[in-house]
């Protein structure tokens, strides 16, 4: 199958699937709705969560990481949308893929993760909730969000590689008892 074939036959794919989901959560009224003010609170709700990192001094390391890794990994994510210029699914102009909401999240999540893992589990489940509220309202397709998810799992990676060279901190609740001094 030519490359050109695979990548039409993906991307019907990945369109049928996300008009699928649309449909069955519009027949749901009550999920498309929790599902739409989800996915519009993900990006204030981690703006404030960055913020509140910064500027409480025991997470304010981790905050800066999460600040580079999302703007970084969004940043990524617009020059690579451009380049591939695969339109939306709504009446939106512009690309989707990837998803520049679902790269900064998911590197929010993963930076906070890296260090707390209960709370970035909790994110997590918030990040997939607000992301399916991106494909419900007919924002993206499910391999914009999965894209962008992976760029910003990677960017937050070696954020958090970077972040630690020349640090000492290991994770808070590694499941390790604390030494004494």
């Amino acid at each position: 199958m030519p490359t050109t074939t695979l990548h039409q036959t993906l991307d019907r794919l990945d369109r049928a699937l996300g008009a699928r989901l649309r449909d069955r959560l519009g027949r749901r009224s009550r999920a498309a709705r929790a599902l739409a003010i989800a996915g519009d609170a993900l990006s204030p709700l981690y703006r404030v969560v960055v913020v509140v990192l910064i500027l409480w001094r025991p997470t304010r390391a981790r905050g800066v990481r999460a600040l580079v890794a999302a703007v970084s990994a969004a940043v990524i994510a617009k020059g690579m949308r451009e380049a591939i210029a695969r339109p939306r699914p709504g009446l939106r102009a512009g690309g989707g893929l990837p998803s520049r909401h679902a790269a900064a999240a998911v590197a929010i999540t993963s930076i906070v993760a890296q260090r707390r893992r209960g709370l970035g589990l909790a994110m997590a489940a918030i990040t997939a909730f607000g992301l399916m509220g991106r494909v419900s309202s007919g924002d993206h397709e499910p391999a914009d969000i999965l894209s962008g998810a992976v760029l910003g799992g990677l960017v937050a990676s070696v954020v958090g590689r970077l972040g630690r060279v020349g640090s000492v901190d290991p994770p808070e609740d590694s499941g390790r008892p604390a030494a004494r001094r």
